[in-house]
């Protein structure tokens, strides 16, 4: 009897070990993909993008060239927990995904505060009360701002962006006291890190041209 619950207890014990490792590679996998899409992304209006280990995942220094959109773009992206076996049980109730962040320092600062993003994640933001709101209810989205004919404008402008990207987008912050924009998004398949670029870039563009 001992002896089988030694055996069952090793077959445990190697199953996890192997789980642990599939996923730690899959992790690996994953963080090389998003590496390369970052880098294919910036390099054409970037001249210098670099990237160093940061907790579950890395960070990315995009140094755009003068006379662009942005001054700098900071990058963090943060990867699910596939080492752990745990992961593969209950990633289908929990909806895990891997996470990305994208800070773009502008070179203009944009005259408005403006925050959209997902109903679910209006509570997780510090907002003044006293704030306009714009429902966008055909995204799921909410818009809080202190300038309401200029943020419908500059929503306008973005819309197509802001479409193909609104299954992944979590929230934007365009904040005019910091002057950037800063993007939160949950990576959902191979055009994520696209959509969320192209929708900085048309924020950052917008802001330049017409705020």
């Amino acid at each position: 009897m001992f002896m089988q619950e030694f055996y069952v207890l090793i077959a445990i014990i190697i199953i996890l070990a192997i789980l642990f490792v599939v996923g730690l590679r899959a992790n690996n996998n994953a963080m090389i993909k998003y590496a390369e899409q970052i880098r294919n992304l910036s390099l054409p209006f970037c001249k210098f993008v670099g990237f160093r280990r940061y907790g579950r995942g890395f960070k990315a220094l995009c140094i755009p060239k003068e006379g662009g959109l942005f001054s700098r773009i900071d990058v963090t992206l943060s990867l699910t927990w596939r080492e752990n076996p745990l992961y593969y049980l209950l990633s289908p109730l929990t909806k895990d995904k891997d996470h990305i962040l994208v800070w773009g320092s502008l070179t203009k600062r944009c005259p408005i505060n403006i925050e959209i993003c997902k109903e679910g994640y209006l509570s997780q933001l510090k907002l003044d009360s006293n704030l306009e709101k714009i429902e966008l209810s055909q995204l799921g989205m909410i818009v809080i701002t202190d300038n309401l004919d200029k943020t419908r404008k500059f929503l306008d402008k973005i819309e197509e962006s802001l479409l193909s990207s609104k299954d992944c987008i979590d929230s934007i912050s365009i904040k005019e006291s910091e002057g950037w924009v800063k993007i939160v998004a949950r990576i959902l398949g191979d055009s994520s890190i696209k959509n969320v670029f192209n929708l900085l870039m048309r924020s950052g563009q917008v802001i330049k041209e017409s705020i």
